[in-house]
């Protein structure tokens, strides 16, 4: 698998498919104007191709927090239904290591869902006690006590 950054529009908008397989929230209309804002904040979005084919897709970006410090996280990671169990994954983690390690950057974080933890654990993932959580804005400012 070769894995390289995908930049221009027809690149990212070819990338719409795969991308819906992971994240059921985008459309089709709207993907490469969001992808574009999340560039702005230093994403970057990294195809894997088995020749001319897309078969893996990862979004990550470049961050710094007081509680992880310098980090690359992985905001996207999803390898074609009819392509998985062949390590596309696994590759295209590899491949981000790699880019993180060349930038000095020393970890690698994301947030797992639970079906793929076994997958990460395999790849040598340390697994952490937080558990994200969220809720509409508009529902907590209303909420007294």
């Amino acid at each position: 698998m070769q894995v390289r950054e995908l930049s221009s529009d027809v690149d990212i908008v070819a990338a719409f498919p795969l991308a819906r397989e992971l994240r059921d929230r985008i459309r089709e209309d709207t993907f490469l104007a969001e992808v574009r804002r999340q560039q702005r904040e230093g994403y970057r979005l990294f195809g894997g191709f088995e020749g001319d084919r897309l078969v893996s897709l990862a979004g990550v970006r470049r961050s710094h927090t007081l509680s992880r410090g310098e980090h690359l996280f992985v905001d996207d990671l999803v390898t074609a239904e009819a392509a998985r169990g062949r390590g596309h994954g696994a590759e295209m983690l590899r491949a981000l290591a790699a880019l993180a390690t060349e930038d000095g950057v020393p970890r690698v974080y994301l947030d797992a869902r639970a079906t793929a933890r076994g997958f990460y654990e395999k790849l040598g993932f340390t697994f952490l006690t937080a558990i994200p959580c969220w809720i509409e804005s508009r529902v907590l400012h209303r909420k007294k006590g």
